[in-house]
């Protein structure tokens, strides 16, 4: 083993070690102030703590990848790219809370920040196969406190899975996240606001509003594409659409 030897050490007849001496430093260092550079055996501590805590989640983090890139190598990515996210900001975890959610929330941040740079077509799924694919991820909104259906659940069987994916980029960061963990992972409103540290008043809010905005852009989208029969909810035997960019008062905004 390495050892570093002082003039001070040969008097008293000890000779230290090289990881003696940074878990002394380490030690020397616990009471000095924030924003001090970190000693390698101190970040190699916080690796290995953060390995502990991450390492019995890959497989879920690999399940909820599949759930949004229906591909396997993209799923591979984006739990790599979620871990090394994880890593680098484990400083900002507070110990003792849920941190199988943190993660989550990072993957799944990554996956819409990175779908919104690259606008890469999401894949959909063989329905044969019974994998999961965007079109079920988004369609899985069952979160409805009156049972009626909503906006996205109306206009989901109009639209390929890639103009559904642009509609959520466009949310807000707050809203999409609201909906999705609502929405999408189908978690209730006092867990949701658990989860985000904020009032189910402004769960509630942020969803609606984010279901508005949903509706708004799906609706546009077939307008845009003169879908010929769009029905809003609450609204039976609308008429069929005129054609792109044609509409009439049952394809506008209510």
């Amino acid at each position: 083993m390495e050892t570093v030897e002082t003039e001070s050490d040969k008097e008293n007849g000890q000779e230290w070690s090289l990881g003696q001496r940074q878990s002394l430093g380490q030690e020397q260092n616990a009471g000095q102030g924030a924003g001090q550079e970190q000693s390698p055996s101190q970040e190699r501590e916080e690796g290995q703590s953060f390995q502990e805590l991450a390492t019995p989640l890959i497989d879920s983090l690999y399940r909820y990848a599949m759930k949004l890139t229906n591909n396997p190598e993209d799923a591979q990515d984006l739990v790599q790219d979620t871990f090394e996210r994880g890593y680098k900001h484990f400083d900002s975890f507070t110990q003792g809370t849920n941190f199988a959610a943190w993660m989550t929330t990072i993957e799944r941040n990554l996956f819409f920040n990175q779908y919104q740079k690259a606008k890469r077509s999401p894949k959909r799924a063989n329905d044969a196969t019974g994998e999961y694919n965007d079109w079920d991820i988004y369609a899985a909104s069952e979160h409805q406190g009156s049972g009626l259906k909503s906006a996205e659940q109306t206009y989901a069987d109009a639209y390929p899975p890639e103009e559904i994916m642009d509609a959520l980029a466009k949310l807000s960061p707050e809203r999409r996240e609201v909906f999705i963990l609502a929405a999408i992972d189908g978690k209730s409103y006092q867990e949701v606001a658990d989860e985000l540290g904020i009032k189910i008043g402004t769960v509630m809010s942020r969803l609606n509003r984010a279901r508005t905005q949903l509706k708004k852009e799906l609706q546009s989208y077939a307008m845009e594409r003169g879908y010929s029969r769009i029905h809003l909810p609450g609204r039976q035997g609308s008429p069929a659409h005129p054609g792109p960019g044609k509409a009439n008062k049952d394809g506008e905004e209510g």
